[in-house]
């Protein structure tokens, strides 16, 4: 029943900043590349990434991202839906699924990113709180040192409080763009 609901929440809180970030960028006269001195709309992007927190993890899911770029530098904003997947860490475990929430940022190469997390392996649950920090390029490519806060005192020995992470989100455009001026 828990599960529902953070699903059903974690949907309805992405629909809701999907429906709120559709403001269009103002049209420049000198036809600038998409994201020059300007930013972007949010366009949807595929996000995957793969992590170490005590063993290995995976994650896939989407993302809504924008950025913009110019002579000093970029900056980039994301928020994300996805799925985490970390192994059984012995025979006597099982294996962690997490459904989690986030929003993410660049300023050049800095990126710091929050995320809401419901793990469970079926048997367990528990609702994590990771604050991160990292470096990244242009919020496509990150990576990152979290602190896992669980809720539900640690119910997972394969998940430690630290991660490790590398995380892509794949937005056509920002791949596709034009060099500057």
């Amino acid at each position: 029943m828990l599960l529902m609901r953070y699903i059903f929440c974690s949907l309805l809180i992405f629909l809701a900043m999907t429906a709120f970030s559709q403001s269009k960028v103002k049209d420049d006269t000198l036809n600038l590349p998409d994201g020059y001195k300007q930013w972007t709309e949010y366009r949807t992007a595929f996000r995957f990434g793969l992590g170490v927190q005590k063993s290995f993890s995976t994650e896939l899911g989407i993302s809504r991202h924008k950025y913009m770029y110019n002579d000093l530098g970029f900056a980039s904003k994301a928020f994300y839906a996805s799925v985490e997947w970390t192994p059984a860490f012995s025979k006597e475990d099982q294996p962690v699924y997490a459904f989690k929430t986030g929003y993410e940022m660049n300023a050049r190469v800095l990126a710091p990113g929050l995320e809401v997390k419901y793990q469970t392996d079926f048997r367990h649950e528990d609702i994590v709180l990771t604050p991160k920090i990292g470096i990244g390029v242009m919020g496509i490519l990150n990576l990152f040192y979290g602190v896992n806060i669980s809720t539900m005192n640690s119910p997972f020995p394969n998940i430690g409080s630290n991660q490790f992470s590398i995380v892509c989100n794949l937005n056509r455009k920002v791949l596709k763009r034009k060099k500057t001026i």
